[in-house]
């Protein structure tokens, strides 16, 4: 009764800004959570979830309380170092995710629609040459997020995206085959561009390294990858560490129309993404 009675008087004492303030707590944990879900850390958190539930129902144990008590700071700072490319992953969508204005995207932002879809009308034609032939390819369109770290890693070419040029660089003989391309707005930056690889438990054996390394950018990053198999030439697409595979050039081109033109006036806020279809 004097349980029930104090849970009433705590509900009664309640004001508005307290209701705020849980709700908008709850929100950032939960977009928090959504953010980590993706990658090995939330496997840090729910371990670090558990161990604190230990700390707590043994405190009638004092000398494995006192111990757990004790591991926990320095354990906090272990699983930190440990876990730190994920953390550093979740931190990066964290960032994408904008804060408190329009950004819009680097392919969009500065071209209009008919530059858009040239471009991409020119990755499309050169992706949907490499599966006819079988011709291995990754292709990065950079976003909101900057790729000078993996373009330094490449050739710098600055020159305009054509279908031409993207199946002369992919071109199995071609001493810059071997690698990424990266594309900034309608201008091919880079190319021999070394990606970071995925590091995701359980991924199908069936993946490839191009896969692997498309799936690894668009995890750190917010770029967007068009991957060709060398070896069934198939075309995938890989956004936010998600994989789609086996798309013709009018799905292909769908895709990307859907994520560059329709983005170009549609403002984000923190925590908030337009769902892409």
């Amino acid at each position: 009764m004097a349980t029930m009675q104090s849970l009433l008087d705590l509900f009664l004492n309640i004001r508005v800004l307290d209701v705020i303030d849980i709700i908008v707590v709850a929100y950032l944990l939960y977009h928090v959570l959504v953010l980590l879900r993706r990658t090995g850390a939330f496997s840090l958190v729910k371990g670090l979830a558990v161990f604190l539930i230990a700390v707590a129902v043994t405190a009638w144990l004092p000398t494995l309380h006192y111990l757990l008590r004790a591991m926990l700071f320095p354990g906090i700072i272990a699983l930190v170092i440990i876990f730190q490319p994920e953390l550093r992953t979740a931190l990066t969508r964290l960032g994408k995710a904008g804060f408190l204005g329009s950004q819009l995207s680097n392919l969009s932002s500065s071209m209009d629609a008919e530059d858009i879809q040239q471009t991409i009308s020119e990755v499309v034609e050169a992706a949907g040459n490499f599966s006819e032939s079988h011709i291995g390819a990754l292709i990065v369109f950079q976003r909101e997020v900057g790729l000078m770290d993996i373009t330094r890693t490449g050739k710098t070419l600055a020159a305009r995206v054509s279908a031409e040029l993207l199946e002369s660089i992919f071109h199995p003989k071609s001493p810059l085959h071997d690698g990424a391309v990266v594309i900034r707005g309608s201008t091919l930056v880079a190319a021999a561009c070394v990606l970071p690889y995925t590091e995701r438990p359980g991924l199908s054996a069936s993946a490839g390294m191009r896969h692997r390394a498309a799936l690894g950018v668009s995890e750190q990053t917010d770029a967007v990858c068009v991957v060709v198999s060398e070896e069934t030439g198939a075309i995938s697409l890989a956004i936010d560490g998600a994989l789609s595979r086996r798309l013709d050039r009018a799905h292909l081109t769908e895709r990307l129309m859907s994520l560059f033109a329709a983005e170009k006036s549609v403002p984000k806020f923190m925590f908030w993404k337009r769902e892409r279809k």
